[in-house]
């Protein structure tokens, strides 16, 4: 699977297949099919492969919130680390089998197992975490560097300033370095696991109201 990981770092998603991974590998075509059926499972034994080698700890003692907290930051370095990964986990309805990543919902949901909430709602609580982490690493994906961001809105600034004119939007219109900078995909992260480690905190208090 290195060689598989190594193809989709430099060259991205796109560039992964059974036949270049193969040639990465100096082999045929043919004898890598009798160790891997197919593309589908090339790729979840390299999500499998990533996830594996970032497990997650035995559970601290400082609650629900480290815990889940922690596994948010393990999850976001390994995008970070291969950022197209985000593309094969979160940018389908067909997510991979995987049950190194399938860990990660397993421990969440064991992170607020003594809070009193039925299985699907631990399963809605692992989720929630997951989709933060994971649509911020979207962007992610997406990213290019800051040098292009700026180039393109730089070639861009004409239409700016007519969508600016023609409609009111006084606080978009005041727009600067400052807030795109705040919405980087860091940022976002940041913000985003605040705001949902927050809603889970109001969940986990109602239900020990009830």
């Amino acid at each position: 699977m290195e060689a598989a990981i190594r193809i989709a770092d430099r060259e991205g998603l796109d560039a992964l297949s059974m036949r270049r991974t193969a040639a990465e590998l100096g082999v045929g075509v043919m004898s890598q099919y009798r160790h891997v059926p197919d593309k589908e499972a090339l790729i979840d034994l390299v999500v499998e492969t990533l996830f594996a080698a970032h497990p997650l700890p035995v559970h601290g003692t400082d609650g629900w919130r480290a815990d889940l907290e922690l596994s948010a930051r393990c999850e976001w370095e390994i995008y970070r680390a291969h950022p197209w990964l985000a593309l094969i986990v979160a940018g389908t309805t067909r997510p991979p089998l995987a049950a190194s990543l399938m860990a990660y919902t397993d421990w969440r949901m064991s992170a607020v197992a003594d809070h009193g909430l039925a299985i699907p709602e631990m399963l809605q609580v692992a989720v929630a975490v997951s989709t933060a982490v994971q649509g911020c690493a979207l962007t992610l994906a997406r990213a290019t560097s800051a040098a292009e961001d700026e180039a393109w809105l730089a070639s861009r600034q004409t239409a700016v300033t007519a969508v600016f004119a023609s409609r009111d939007l006084p606080l978009i219109s005041q727009f600067g370095a400052a807030e795109f900078q705040a919405v980087t995909p860091q940022n976002m992260f940041e913000f985003m696991l605040r705001c949902t480690l927050d809603g889970i905190k109001v969940t986990l208090e109602d239900r020990r109201a009830r």
